[in-house]
């Protein structure tokens, strides 16, 4: 049955056993019943249906079941990267309806950055309406910058080389001249990106860091002639605090991970 606003009740409670039978395995009709307070004859049909589909099986004649090893494929798509996003979108909302200034959280794809939320529309100055799926190269974006700056010595290496591979004279002197910038971005622990022209924006981005590893990087962009001394002392306190507030979260998401 479907409901006007589209919602699959016959799914929502497919899904509702499953989430119960990741609680506690193996389970039996009787507890699942009580767990999800579904009638055992709907319990049946949906237990049924998971069998036959390979995500369900049976204790033989013990009247228990299991979920097989094909529901990891469900979640073998989510990964860290995306939970840096479901865990970070919420944080950086609230920090830009503070500071009212727009944030972004980018990840690492191939050998670019790519925004994966934005905060643009919720902000009085932005400086576009999104920058929501961007791809940002790693040398000359403020996003690139931090990632390069404090990401490990062997995935820097093998990033570099990505970025050489093909490229002409031009292109290696650029990528050396960029290189030559990472340890002072490492040192005052952001990157920066300052407008080459008048009417464009500027962006300063701190990594988001969890240990040793960055899954994401966070940016602020404001229009360029105001990206100064004065705003990056004021800001930056509050873009490093946000970025630790987003690392504390993922951990926290991650150890209510089952093992």
């Amino acid at each position: 049955m479907t409901t006007k606003s589209g919602h699959i009740r016959a799914v929502a409670r497919a899904l509702n056993l499953l989430d119960a039978m990741n609680e506690r395995q193996p389970c039996s009709l009787a507890e699942l019943h009580h767990a999800t307070g579904l009638p055992k004859p709907t319990v049946f049909r949906i237990l049924a249906t998971l069998e036959a589909e390979g995500y369900v099986r049976s204790e033989g004649g013990l009247g228990q079941y299991r979920l097989t090893a094909r529901t990891r494929r469900l979640g073998a798509a989510y990964s860290e990267k995306s939970m840096v996003i479901d865990v970070g979108a919420a944080i950086a909302l609230t920090v830009t309806k503070a500071i009212k200034w727009p944030l972004a959280i980018g990840v690492l794809d191939g050998d670019a950055i790519v925004v994966r939320h934005s905060t643009m529309p919720y902000s009085p100055l932005a400086v576009q309406a999104t920058t929501l799926g961007h791809r940002l190269g790693l040398l000359d974006s403020a996003m690139g910058q931090a990632y390069l700056a404090f990401c490990d010595d062997k995935e820097r290496s093998i990033l570099v080389d990505m970025l050489c591979t093909g490229a002409d004279a031009a292109g290696l002197e650029h990528v050396q001249q960029a290189l030559e910038k990472l340890p002072a971005a490492r040192e005052r622990g952001y990157g920066l990106r300052l407008p080459k022209a008048v009417g464009v924006s500027a962006t300063v981005a701190v990594p988001i860091l969890r240990g040793s590893q960055v899954p994401a990087v966070l940016s602020m962009t404001t229009f360029g002639r105001v990206m100064n001394d004065s705003m990056l002392a004021t800001h930056l306190p509050v873009l490093r605090q946000t970025a630790t507030d987003i690392a504390l979260a993922l951990a926290a998401r991650e150890s209510q991970l089952p093992a």
